[in-house]
């Protein structure tokens, strides 16, 4: 199954739905941003919801959002 059938099964999760959108971003790819958004919508509908990026203390959970809190970015 290739990434567009992938997109319109709705099979991604919101992480990889995130890596598919930087990497369209990058390549231009208006159809493939489309179906994220659809896609996006779509989970959303259903009641899922995206992993939380920081946890009960306002911390970021990853070793990239730590470092650029500490540089400030």
């Amino acid at each position: 199954m290739n990434r567009i059938e992938k997109l319109k099964n709705d099979v991604y999760s919101f992480e990889e739905l995130d890596t598919l959108e930087k990497n369209a971003i990058k390549l231009r790819d208006s159809e493939t941003l489309e179906l994220i958004a659809i896609s996006r919508a779509s989970k959303t509908a259903k009641g899922e919801k995206p992993k939380s990026t920081v946890d009960a203390e306002g911390r970021p959970l990853t070793k990239r959002a730590r470092r650029d809190a500490k540089a400030g970015r």
